[in-house]
């Protein structure tokens, strides 16, 4: 099996919400006619997690975050300013590894990509709502607190054992929206969902929040937010990812590198 197959493979899955001519989900780096003796499967496609696929015997690795600092991936982009960059590159190219992303398809599989698989890891249970990129819940009965909580109880298997919460923990909530990784528009969801779904909860990620933005809406309004950290949102939908391709090509090796939360909580 050569590394094109498995792209091959992956873009079977899109069920038509790629733009295959503006998709960043292609190689990145190693050529695609190499014959693959492991695939390694990580968040994001960084130097330990590289060397960890090496390691393991893994020639090709699928990331599903950038592996230059840029959503593109430019390799004349602005990046390359930076010399930690070009060593980057430059280790990448002499190790022979093979990246492919998956970044557009994953966001948006149904079931086992990153919205349906965040949404399962919290126990929020049957989505009653939205698609794409997007998910509603019913949490009927409970406080924002509460709910908090139970994201926090959740994110600690992913080394993110506390969450951050806007607005009053005492807050009763009904409907709560999530999205996949940094698409958590807290104005999205209320234009979405805010009508149609009586939402009054959301959660997002800390690279699709902005304090001064959406913070302050959510103060004024009333409106709580939990915020979780981007890589911890969307472990669970790559550890799926993983379990796919384990099933679907049996006789190559995949392991998983775990990523989690990218912060530690530190207190004085």
């Amino acid at each position: 099996m050569r590394a094109k197959d498995v792209q091959t493979y992956l873009r079977s899955l899109d069920g038509g919400w790629m733009d295959l001519e503006k998709t960043v989900d292609v190689f990145k780096s190693g050529s695609p006619e190499v014959e693959v003796r492991g695939i390694a499967v990580s968040w994001m496609s960084t130097t330990a997690a590289l060397r960890t696929a090496l390691s393991a015997g893994c020639n090709l690795l699928i990331t599903h975050e950038p592996t230059y600092y840029d959503h593109y991936d430019d390799h004349l982009g602005w990046t390359f300013d930076y010399e930690g960059t070009r060593s980057k590159r430059a280790f990448i190219e002499e190790s022979g590894i093979t990246i492919i992303r998956c970044h557009d398809l994953w966001d948006q599989v149904p079931k086992i990509g990153i919205p349906d698989a965040w949404g399962e890891a919290l126990d929020l249970g049957q989505a009653i709502g939205g698609e794409g990129y997007y998910r509603v819940y019913d949490v009927s009965g409970r406080s924002a607190g509460d709910v908090a909580r139970q994201v926090a109880a959740r994110t600690a298997k992913f080394g993110q054992e506390a969450v951050q919460l806007i607005g009053d923990p005492g807050t009763p909530v009904h409907r709560v929206a999530i999205g996949a990784g940094a698409i958590t528009p807290l104005f999205g969801y209320v234009r979405d969902f805010g009508e149609a779904y009586g939402l009054d909860l959301a959660i997002c990620t800390d690279d699709g929040f902005t304090y001064w933005r959406e913070g302050a809406y959510a103060l004024d309004t009333g409106l709580p937010v939990i915020i979780v950290n981007h890589a911890t949102a969307e472990e669970p939908g790559m550890r799926c990812l993983a379990d796919h391709l384990r099933l679907q090509f049996p006789a190559v090796p995949v392991r998983f590198i775990p990523r989690g939360c990218i912060y530690r909580q530190v207190t004085g």
